[in-house]
């Protein structure tokens, strides 16, 4: 819930009570805003997911803007400000916030509280979720982009067994914010656990109706996805859309899409590097739309974790068949 100073004298109080008195709707729709509980976090999938359990009872802030790549995003001052007037700051608690330890120690002596919603999840190690045509050069490329970005895969929400997991920490965390709420918050966590168990049959159908066990996606962010329903990803990109790979990787990738005939390339709404529109041209491949849910464009931001889940289902469908 909000924070606020209080009254400082009863002439303060007074005047507050007679304004009070001739308060127009708005003034207690602001009311109604002020009971709620206002989260922070750092990526797209996070704040959906923290909407679908907290419902009207909060209000939930991605500070990451729209587009930008959470992997290498600073918190401006102004956010830092604001995140320390909030109850609870929601982190996926994996590597993909390196900024989340400046953040704790500046607002040290808050009351804000840090979740880590990944907290019970097993987490894949990067490497473990390439593909295994990976020559030495290029192991030895993802893991310097390893030290780089930690040893984890930090796309953890891609699978929906993970998704209810980081829903149940949150139902926790808002539950202790709010004890009053804690059977409305468990409501909606059953109501969020059933529509993840049928994206979950719809993902495994996708893939297990496909000729085709590879796909083709311009950075690694798919190793939950891939682990769980039985595919592979062969990513242009490393963990982070900033790794590119050399002239050598890009060959052996080129090689590989076509020993495959793969003929659709996966491209992220929010990342799309020049390198990922060489290959499209190189092996003839059509572009497809995939969301890792980290960001969002600006138009998306209003979308649910299963409005995109379930676009990436269809696009699974397309590319696999």
């Amino acid at each position: 819930m909000k924070k606020f100073i209080p009254a400082l004298t009863i002439a303060l109080t007074s005047a507050t009570f007679l304004a009070a008195c001739g308060s127009s709707d708005s003034d207690s729709n602001q009311g109604a805003a002020d009971d709620q509980l206002q989260l922070y976090t750092s990526t797209f999938a996070t704040a959906a997911i923290a909407k679908e359990i907290g419902g009207s009872d909060v209000t939930v802030e991605m500070i990451v803007p729209p587009g930008a790549d959470p992997h290498s995003y600073e918190p401006t001052s102004k956010q830092l400000t604001a995140i320390a007037k909030g109850d609870l700051f929601l982190l996926t608690g994996t590597t993909l916030e390196p900024y989340s330890k400046k953040i704790k120690a500046s607002l040290k002596g808050n009351d804000v509280r840090f979740i880590e919603t990944s907290k019970g999840i097993d987490l894949l190690e990067a490497s473990a979720t390439l593909h295994d045509h990976e020559e030495k050069g290029h192991e030895d490329a993802h893991a310097e982009e390893e030290h780089d970005h930690g040893k984890y895969d930090p796309h953890v929400w891609l699978d929906p067994n993970n998704a209810k997991l980081m829903a149940a920490s949150i139902t926790t965390a808002l539950a202790k914010e709010v004890p009053d709420k804690k059977a409305t918050f468990e409501k909606n966590l059953a109501a969020f656990n059933k529509q993840a168990d049928t994206l979950d049959q719809n993902l495994q159908q996708a893939v297990d109706a496909g000729s085709k066990k590879e796909l083709l996606v311009t950075h690694a962010a798919y190793g939950y996805l891939a682990e769980r329903y039985g595919f592979s990803q062969l990513p242009i990109a490393g963990i982070s859309p900033s790794d590119e790979p050399s002239q050598k990787q890009l060959a052996a990738l080129v090689k590989e899409a076509e020993l495959h005939d793969l003929k659709y390339i996966a491209f992220e709404e929010t990342v799309s590097p020049k390198v990922a529109r060489v290959i499209q041209q190189e092996i003839g491949a059509e572009a497809i739309t995939i969301h890792n849910l980290e960001s969002v464009t600006k138009a998306q931001q209003d979308a649910s974790y299963f409005d995109l889940m379930n676009e990436n289902v269809a696009t699974l469908k397309k590319a696999l068949q």
